[in-house]
């Protein structure tokens, strides 16, 4: 008998650092492979993801770092439909693009009249329309999508903001999440840290990069309030970032060093971050859904994406984007346990709608239609 499975292609630009590329990583890894026969196809080897995605599916990359001419040849002398015939592997049932911009662009010039085409987007295209390098304008890129047989973003946001900056891309544009590792979540969790210090009260949770967007300058000086009003609480914060410094010489010269810790870039945050009573975020990040799924109560400074994600203050306690708002917020919380226990409750009720398993069901419903 020959080869029953549905075989689908997903191509993508770099497996270095990136959402997307994340994304695919956890894909790869639960998708069903007793049903789909998946290759991945990066157009540039190496990165972050590259050794995931080869222990799991068919691997296969066009470019190289010294690939010289033939990167030339492929970004900028050959026509689409040269590359695409040449150098992308052949014969799907369904196709995949899993990145914007030259991917699309490469994907959209697919002489395979069987396969489905599906076109992924990761960013807010209305707001940061960073492919606009790849495409002469947006006439030409709506020529592309409209060769695709649906549009998908990974948020309700991103849909929206992609069917604003392209109204005339008349193929359907649909929401389906990114996959996240649940599981490996979970039981990263179970290790949990037998750190000796200080015990506190309340210990608050924050990750992500240390970059002035994420605000950890105005954090600590709501830690640095709420300690001086008499809460006995601590901070733990994971991430790395260009603001490192300036935040260490902070908790020296205010001796918050028995009351804020920043682990860096931890391998498992995990183990520590259950341990926490208040997950504290001011930007979109899958750390927020990481906390929701380990039962973590999220008070969150508000923007669009996590309005969405909270269900407009449902699943968390969202406040306005402002320090004195994050203060007032943070202490109603501690001063509230039962209310602090109802956010606790409902958004570990929200972290089950993000279990794996859950998550990878609209991936096979499109890749089985």
């Amino acid at each position: 008998m020959g080869n029953s499975k549905r075989t689908i292609l997903i191509l993508i630009e770099s497996l270095d650092n990136g959402d997307a590329a994340k994304a695919l990583s956890t894909l790869v890894q639960y998708i069903d492979k007793t049903t789909y026969d998946v290759t991945v196809c990066s157009i540039n080897a190496g990165g972050q993801y590259e050794s995931i995605i080869k222990e799991n599916v068919n691997y296969k990359t066009i470019l190289t770092a010294d690939s010289g001419m033939k990167r030339k040849m492929v970004y900028r002398t050959l026509p689409m439909s040269m590359v695409y015939k040449f150098y992308v592997p052949q014969g799907s049932d369904v196709e995949i693009v899993y990145s914007e911009g030259f991917a699309t662009k490469l994907l959209s010039a697919s002489s395979n009249k069987k396969a489905k085409k599906y076109a992924w987007v990761h960013t807010d295209l209305n707001k940061n329309h960073w492919t606009r390098e790849v495409f002469s304008d947006n006439k030409e890129e709506t020529e592309v999508y409209n060769r695709f047989d649906k549009v998908i973003g990974v948020t309700n946001l991103i849909c929206e903001a992609f069917k604003k900056e392209f109204p005339n891309v008349k193929q359907p544009v649909e929401t389906i999440y990114d996959p996240i590792d649940s599981l490996s979540v979970r039981l990263k969790s179970l290790n949990a840290s037998n750190d000796t210090e200080k015990p506190v009260k309340y210990r608050l949770v924050a990750h992500g990069r240390l970059e002035s967007r994420n605000e950890y300058s105005r954090l600590f000086r709501i830690v640095k309030r709420l300690i001086g009003e008499g809460y006995d609480l601590g901070l733990w914060v994971f991430g790395d970032g260009s603001e490192r410094g300036i935040l260490d010489h902070y908790i020296r010269e205010n001796n918050l060093q028995d009351r804020i810790k920043l682990f860096g870039a931890h391998p498992n945050p995990y183990r520590y971050t259950v341990q926490g009573n208040l997950f504290v975020c001011s930007s979109f990040s899958s750390s927020v859904i990481k906390a929701l799924i380990l039962g973590l109560p999220v008070i969150a400074a508000e923007t669009p994406e996590l309005k969405e994600l909270l269900k407009n203050g449902e699943c968390g306690y969202i406040v306005p984007n402002n320090e004195t708002a994050l203060y007032e917020g943070i202490k109603k919380l501690l001063d509230d346990p039962q209310l602090l226990a109802q956010y606790r409750q409902k958004g570990e009720a929200r972290g089950w709608d993000f279990d794996i398993e859950a998550l990878m069901v609209p991936y096979e419903n499109l890749l089985g239609a």
